[in-house]
């Protein structure tokens, strides 16, 4: 992994090749040992910051580096552009080349003692639909709870540091008026230190349910930590909490990850970054026909049924039911069932549901969230997903049939292009007025469409060490939507798949039983997050 001792400085000329590099290069190690140089050249024409910044920011996301030197004006534009317009904030300084050796080294000093400054921004569409359907009883912010192994316990220092990673954390949400649209804004001055603080608690689950249950104020805060001591077994846990705004699952696993011993080893534990060159419009990326065929299956979905536990939340009060769910049992079942072990858990969900829901005969509509990121976003901050809504099969028949009519309806959707089909739908609303905008998310984004949120995601199926600490578990915390009262998350962790289920607080029994049960039908018995 990269250090500030050792950064990756990118050098941008415009035009042609430049024969700079040599000379940048130990220049640059003159200040940083163990620097990396990369040259890269931009186009010189036309001369304007917005074709230039649209350059650079592509060429940015795919070199991901830590400082920016100019050699022509038109890149010293562009990285202008790039500041207004997408809160653009590494350190930059640009450099003409007939100042010589003395004109470079004062640009490798300013590097040098110049911090990061992440500019304001716009929200994208896909980040702004979550600021919009925020409200103080149903507040959007999903995150984690990591317990480690008696042994080294966190500390605040590195509790910071792990928020600190997440692209966004020490900003504020300014909501959208009649003129602008919603944006993230830096707080000068802010330390991430500020934000976490430390409880000693004997039950987990109480300590989970305090924390999630008060909501962050994303115009003051869109991030906090608390770190949990006492736990049974002499364990302790981390519990991580974030705005949705700022990013979705993949956002906030390879955040937390690349903080950990060995993320310099594990590509997919990469610091994520946000990205300068645009978010394209990824339903499109599939072609039209697959959109298209998406938009109508869209269009035909028609209302979501009424289920109990719909209806208005009344305050920001959650219960969180932590479950363990054997990684090689849910493989087990899979296989033999010839689906994947995340059809498998969405099944036992639907199972769950109808042996201890409480809606005999009634559907119920689950809205999960599918990733259309490309190879050009796998590491991009943000929300990049789409959406695929089944009607869960709950009504009586085999625990088999289920899981083959789970995994037939979701493939039966994703192959239709639904999830692009609603990335593209998303991204369309973000062209209205902020007013209409607003609006039209708290029209899409409610129990009128589905009955909950649900996801399984993948994780690392290795021992995970964080300053030597074992991390033994994660849970997904998922936020409710509007009028819905449950969402559930599960994720692939060691030899475990974890899940947490979301629900009011008046809905706790419900939320138990449903996570129990799930258990139950992977191994027979009930295993539960001890202590």
């Amino acid at each position: 992994m990269r250090t500030p001792t050792a950064p990756r400085l990118l050098v941008v000329s415009a035009g042609t090749a430049s024969p700079l590099l040599p000379l940048t290069a130990e220049a640059a190690q003159r200040v940083w040992p163990d620097a990396d140089v990369i040259a890269e050249v931009v186009s010189p024409s036309p001369v304007v910051g917005a074709r230039a910044g649209r350059a650079l920011g592509r060429l940015l996301d795919e070199v991901r580096p830590d400082l920016v030197l100019s050699t022509h004006p038109v890149v010293t534009a562009g990285l202008a552009w790039l500041r207004r317009r997408r809160g653009f904030g590494l350190p930059t300084a640009s450099w003409d080349p007939v100042t010589g050796a003395t004109g470079l080294d004062r640009a490798m000093r300013l590097l040098a003692t110049t911090p990061p400054r992440p500019g304001p921004r716009r929200l994208l569409a896909s980040d702004a639909l979550f600021a919009h359907v925020d409200t103080p009883a149903v507040p959007q912010h999903v995150g984690t709870a990591l317990v480690f192994d008696p042994g080294p316990t966190p500390t605040l220092e590195r509790a910071a540091a792990m928020l600190a990673s997440v692209p966004g954390a020490l900003g504020r949400i300014t909501p959208a008026t009649a003129a602008r649209p919603a944006r993230w804004v830096p707080v000068p001055g802010r330390e991430a230190s500020a934000n976490v603080d430390a409880v000693t608690a004997a039950d987990l689950s109480s300590a989970v349910d305090a924390f999630f249950s008060a909501p962050l104020r994303a115009d003051h805060i869109v991030g906090a930590a608390r770190i949990v001591t006492g736990l049974a077994d002499g364990r302790s846990a981390l519990l991580v909490k974030l705005h949705h705004a700022l990013g979705d699952g993949m956002t906030v696993l390879q955040a937390l990850l690349s903080d950990t011993d060995d993320a310099g080893r594990l590509s997919w534990a990469s610091r994520p970054v946000l990205p300068m060159g645009g978010s394209g419009v990824p339903g499109l990326r599939a072609g039209l026909r697959p959109v298209l065929s998406g938009l109508r299956r869209l269009a035909a979905a028609g209302r979501a049924p009424d289920v109990p536990t719909d209806g208005p939340v009344p305050d920001p009060r959650r219960r969180h039911a932590l479950g363990l769910l054997p990684g090689r049992a849910v493989r087990a079942g899979a296989r033999a069932a010839g689906v994947s072990a995340a059809d498998y858990v969405l099944a036992a969900f639907a199972q769950a549901w109808h042996d201890v829901g409480g809606a005999p005969g009634r559907g119920f509509r689950l809205m999960v969230p599918w990733s259309v990121r490309g190879t050009d976003s796998l590491r991009a901050a943000g929300n990049h997903t789409g959406a695929v809504s089944v009607d869960l099969p709950v009504g009586p028949m085999d625990f088999a049939d289920r899981v083959r009519r789970v995994a037939e309806a979701l493939r039966s959707r994703t192959e239709a292009g639904v999830p692009e089909a609603a990335n593209l739908v998303v991204q369309a609303l973000g062209a209205l007025p902020p007013p209409l905008h607003r609006s039209a998310a708290r029209r899409v984004y409610r129990s009128d469409w589905f009955n909950a949120v649900g996801t399984v995601m993948p994780g690392p199926r290795r021992e995970v060490r964080w300053h030597d600490a074992v991390m033994s578990r994660a849970y997904p915390v998922l936020a409710l939507a509007p009028g819905t009262g449950l969402a559930w998350g599960a994720l692939t962790w060691g030899p475990w798949i974890t899940v947490c289920v979301t629900a009011r607080a008046d809905a706790a029994g419900t939320a138990d039983a449903l996570a129990d049960r799930m258990a139950e039908l992977v191994t027979g018995s009930v295993v539960r997050e001890t202590s």
